[in-house]
């Protein structure tokens, strides 16, 4: 095998290892960009491109995403945004200083991956520093940054490779390694001297048992109806439809008044798998109000309700206070390209409780910094989502969320049918978790940190670390395209 070939193909394997899936690879997300950036065999953009669409589609197939159109578009344009960083070292870099060519990779990346968020709106899928999901010193620099900071240390890790590999000289890793050093010291110390305060508020994620969510299946089976084919469900009989949605709203109201009982000030019910007709919806949530009152629980359910008007469907998490009155009824603000449902108008909500303000929004909502925003704005001292997730991506969506703790300052409690459930704290520790396919029936019990939120420099001061790697992307270009070729000599010479 060639030496080119060789680089090629251990691009390929590293990025495959490094692209966030459920198995992904931390360490492989810092090596793959090295050897395809030293790539340099004829054509070598194009197989660079080749390499990089090889491991979206292995991320597609992972996440079970390869045959939805609007995730194949989307994560296509995400490819090509990414290979524009490769494109920008190769031509761009030789025309620089050598430390400031290093630069041109990273601030490239970083910025191709705002631009996504930006532009395509897909979340912020696909970032290069949400593999980094459980290195908490170097998280923290999210809390200035967001996530294109990591992506950022992480490609000029890379490029600074590539030159300290060009010209045999160790040395050239002597800035980077003080920057790193930097980073995971300050990482370190917000986590030991800002630790969030020891007094805390018990909470508890609940879901149906396995049992009760087969039953109500096989009985909507029974009856030839799928629960997604909302129309179907909507004129189906009303009789049936309610027998059949029964075992997991009961099972879940259950489970609710157990916790609430136990000591469980907020509980938090999954995303959909709770389902009513919305002739029953007054019915669901008199009964949930009986539980909040005699407990003095907050109870925030969530569920899909179905209505007699196209789309037939409505994805709603619902806050229900101690004293039996509804503090929000929200609709989901970002609907899946899966979920055939009209988007809420995208206000995030809030009510106050002697544990904190509390803020709410559905599974999706939290992949948009933008709109997750709004609960840092608002004052929001907890973060309450209900989610629903599969095989494929059970992990990885869990894992994504932490970075909107460490962004904006608050706790997250984050309840997932088919997936990962998990309480975290405003700096980003996980200090509970369950797993849906791991057990009978998913109940996370856990005490949050009770506290004011906690201010960030990124709640603050927003993306503007993205833009300035946007700006000086297009410095770095506009300052190479204009040395001259003597120049250009002179530098290769020294």
């Amino acid at each position: 095998m060639t030496k080119s070939k060789l680089l090629w193909w251990s691009g390929v394997v590293l990025l495959a290892l490094s692209v966030h899936t459920n198995w992904a690879s931390p360490l492989a997300a810092w090596l793959f960009a090295v050897p395809l950036l030293l790539f340099t065999a004829p054509r070598g953009l194009p197989k660079v491109l080749g390499a990089l669409a090889i491991g979206t589609t292995v991320w597609l197939a992972a996440t079970s995403l390869l045959f939805v159109p609007a995730a194949l578009l989307a994560f296509g344009a995400l490819t090509v945004l990414q290979w524009l960083a490769f494109v920008a070292h190769k031509l761009l870099s030789p025309r620089l200083p050598g430390f400031l060519g290093t630069l041109v990779f990273p601030a490239t990346l970083a910025g191709a991956e705002y631009l996504f968020a930006l532009v395509i709106r897909f979340g912020d899928y696909g970032a290069l520093g949400s593999t980094q999901h459980a290195n908490l010193p170097l998280l923290q620099l999210a809390s200035v940054t967001g996530v294109y900071g990591i992506t950022f240390l992480m490609g000029w890790f890379a490029s600074t490779a590539v030159w300290a590999w060009e010209t045999r000289n160790a040395r050239r890793f002597v800035v980077y390694g003080l920057v790193l050093a930097a980073v995971f010291a300050a990482g370190a110390a917000r986590l030991t001297f800002f630790a969030p305060t020891e007094k805390s508020v018990r909470v508890a994620a609940v879901s149906p048992s396995h049992t009760a969510d087969e039953r109500s299946g096989d009985a909507l089976s029974t009856m030839d109806i799928e629960y997604w084919r909302a129309a179907e469900v909507a004129t189906a009989e009303p009789g049936a439809i309610r027998a059949a949605f029964a075992p997991v709203t009961d099972d879940l109201l259950e489970q609710t008044r157990t916790q609430a009982r136990a000591g469980a000030k907020i509980v938090l019910w999954p995303e959909t798998h709770a389902r009513v007709l919305e002739r029953d919806h007054r019915e669901l949530l008199d009964s949930a109000a009986v539980i909040a009152r005699e407990t003095g629980a907050y109870v925030n359910l969530a569920y899909a309700m179905y209505t007699g008007e196209a789309p037939n469907i409505r994805n709603l998490s619902t806050m229900i206070t101690p004293a039996g009155e509804i503090a929000w009824t929200y609709d989901k603000s970002r609907p899946t390209p899966m979920e055939p449902m009209t988007p809420g108008p995208g206000e995030v909500p809030t009510v106050d409780t002697p544990y904190g303000r509390i803020a709410g929004v559905i599974c999706y909502d939290a992949d948009f910094p933008h709109l997750m925003r709004q609960a840092a704005d608002k004052g929001a001292d907890l973060l309450l989502v209900p989610a629903n997730d599969w095989a494929g991506f059970s992990e990885l969506h869990a894992e994504k969320a932490v970075f909107r703790d460490i962004e904006y300052g608050y706790s997250m409690l984050r309840n997932s049918s088919h997936g990962l459930s998990t309480a975290t704290d405003a700096q980003g520790r996980v200090l509970a978790s369950t797993d849906w396919f791991r057990t009978d029936q998913q109940t996370l019990v856990a005490n949050l940190p009770l506290q004011p939120r906690t201010s960030t420099v990124y709640s603050t001061v927003g993306d503007v670390f993205a833009w300035l790697c946007l700006a000086g992307a297009a410095a770095l270009a506009l300052t190479a395209l204009r040395r001259s070729p003597a120049t250009e000599a002179a530098h290769a010479t020294r």
